[in-house]
């Protein structure tokens, strides 16, 4: 009988620590938009760092991955929301792909937990290699299958001043100091703070950061509207409804005195082939009569055409006619993975899914109104080496997305979120226009300079600027962090494997 009370006890505190770490990770949730409270991100984690303490490798998995699935499941409940609003998949089997899809992301957090356990040497180098694995685990996460570099914890660092360092780091690097923080943090209070006050003078110092110029203004500054067309997913994609969505989005152009006049992803919900034989033209001659140029999301490619490609695309038309193929597409939600496994489900089901094609090739930046723009469309805002990609030929950034499919969840504040550290990083300007929200105006250090009230039709105008050069991000992207943490990986172990198996 003392065995079993024993036992008894010993599983109530592990289900009360797993209880607690997933609580810790929901709370996280706070430091990302929309709620942006930038101190829960190094609290949350020292939380993380604090449970996984001295837990076996196993308990240190469970409790990593009770943190990852708080904070996932409370971060991207709108996977769910698509899946059955406009998914059409009914909602047991979207309630099972939901939590199946929080499972794997929250891994990825265990995996951490119980890497850290197993390499961790009980001294100052504890909170480094904590940091060093996070990010590791985060890189990975954005990569690995397509990957999903979502709530990255250097995201919720998107404010001033931490977002001066991120010309300089990138978004891993803002990771790494978040984690870092949150578990020096813990070592402090166990009474070790020297390292702690290393960091405290780091943290200090990022104003100075900001007073980095690494870029430049270049050519002549242009206005810029952002038309949002407010159109809901059911009208956009009704054939009837065409006419109607296209005499929006003039009507709205009319009202709008920009030069440069960009509209949202796929905001003519047709093929490129169905559109030459009128509205083309049309916007061809309004940007002939008024001297302006047309940025617009158009499906390019050919219904007629069996197994033909189809890409999701943005068409230039102006002096200068071009365009964008979307690169990195959403799986699931533009095209499906693993076809021969999951067609014959779908079919059953009758789910329908989107069948887009990725461009591979290099997507040069588009001229438009005397300046070169590098353009991505929605989810690819996410990938830093995308939006890059095109530097330094690319004067100014342009987003352009449709969130009407998230409806009103958080998903469209992550997003803008994430393109913030992303002008930061590129040193450029960003436009954004999207369907629904948020559609906004970027400074080339992240800073929100203008945006449109979400869930409303309007015209968005603004004064850009161009912008040439490289921040040291731009140049040498994430390698250096990645390089960093593999270094203090290699010293972990060099030290775990001196201290013997007793230790294990």
């Amino acid at each position: 009988m003392p065995k079993k009370i024993k036992w008894s006890a010993r599983r109530f505190a592990g289900i009360a620590a797993w209880i607690a770490a997933f609580a810790a990770g929901a709370f996280l949730d706070l430091a990302f938009a929309p709620y942006r409270q930038v101190w829960v991100a190094p609290l949350g984690l020292a939380g993380l760092y604090l449970f996984v303490g001295a837990a076996p490798v196993r308990q240190a998995f469970a409790r990593g991955f009770g943190f990852g699935a708080g904070l996932f499941a409370f971060g991207v409940p709108w996977v769910y929301l698509t899946l059955t609003r406009f998914g059409g998949m009914p909602e047991p089997l979207a309630a099972l792909a939901w939590v199946l899809f929080v499972s794997i992301l929250a891994a990825y957090v265990g995996l951490v937990c119980a890497a850290f356990v197993r390499l961790r040497t009980g001294d100052g180098l504890d909170p480094w290699l904590f940091a060093a694995l996070w990010v590791v685990g985060e890189w990975v996460r954005g990569v690995f299958l397509t990957g999903f570099p979502w709530l990255d914890v250097g995201y919720a660092a998107s404010l001033p001043p931490l977002m001066g360092l991120a010309p300089l780091v990138g978004v891993l690097g803002l990771s790494f100091l978040v984690t870092v923080f949150g578990a020096l943090v813990v070592e402090a209070l166990r009474g070790r703070p020297r390292g702690f006050w290393w960091l405290v003078l780091i943290v200090a110092a990022t104003p100075a950061f900001a007073t980095l110029s690494f870029v430049h203004r270049t050519g002549r500054p242009m206005t810029v509207s952002l038309i949002q067309g407010d159109v809901s997913p059911y009208a956009k994609w009704n054939p009837r409804a065409r006419h109607a969505v296209i005499a929006r989005y003039l009507d709205l152009t009319r009202q709008s005195n920009g030069r440069l006049v960009i509209w949202p992803e796929t905001a003519i919900p047709g093929f490129s082939h169905q559109l030459r034989r009128h509205f083309i033209p049309t916007l061809k001659r309004l940007a002939q009569v008024g001297h302006r140029h047309f940025l617009f999301g158009i499906i390019e490619g050919n219904a007629d055409a069996l197994n033909g490609p189809v890409y999701n695309a943005v068409m230039s038309i102006g002096r200068h006619d071009g365009f964008y193929r979307k690169r990195h597409l959403v799986p699931f939600g533009e095209y499906l993975p693993w076809p021969a496994l999951l067609n014959p489900i779908l079919d059953v089901l009758h789910i329908p899914m989107s069948s887009f094609t990725a461009w591979h090739g290099v997507e040069g930046p588009l001229r438009a109104a005397h300046a070169r723009i590098g353009v991505s469309v929605c989810y690819e805002v996410a990938y830093g080496s995308l939006v890059t990609q095109g530097l330094p030929s690319a004067t100014l950034l342009v987003n352009v997305s449709d969130d009407a499919w998230y409806g009103h969840s958080n998903e469209a504040s992550q997003q803008f979120e994430i393109a913030q550290l992303r002008a930061a990083e590129a040193g450029r300007e960003m436009l954004i226009a999207t369907n629904d929200g948020i559609t906004g105006f970027l400074g080339h250090t992240g800073r929100i300079r203008a945006r449109l009230a979400a869930f409303r039709k309007g015209v968005l105008t603004v004064v850009a600027e161009p912008y040439t050069g490289l921040t040291p991000y731009d140049r040498y992207g994430r390698a250096p962090v990645l390089a960093m943490c593999a270094l203090i990986l290699v010293v972990a172990g060099m030290r775990r494997r001196r201290m013997g198996p007793q230790s294990r």
